[in-house]
């Protein structure tokens, strides 16, 4: 609920969530039904916080990156030449 004299200016808003600075001070970040009253440093934090999850999300994993990488042939991994023994 506002209080009585402020107003919101909308910062962002996408098809998820929409964030908006009260003319108090706060940062309002709505998600669906929720909404956070956040001060301007901790939706810094919250957004450097997003943007690693992001980033790690996007990375392959990390038996992936190993698998593309070649390999030099053990006698626990496999015969000589790279094939594996049955």
């Amino acid at each position: 609920m506002l209080g009585q004299g402020c107003c919101r200016a909308v910062l962002a808003r996408g098809p998820c969530a929409e964030v908006t600075r009260c003319s108090c001070g706060h940062i309002h970040l709505a998600v669906g039904p929720v909404t956070l009253r956040l001060e301007e440093d901790v939706l810094r934090a919250l957004g450097h916080t997003l943007v690693e999850a992001i980033q790690k999300l996007e990375a392959p994993p990390a038996h992936e990156a190993e698998a593309s990488e070649p390999q030099a042939p053990t006698a626990a991994h496999g015969a000589p030449g790279g094939g594996w023994k049955q």
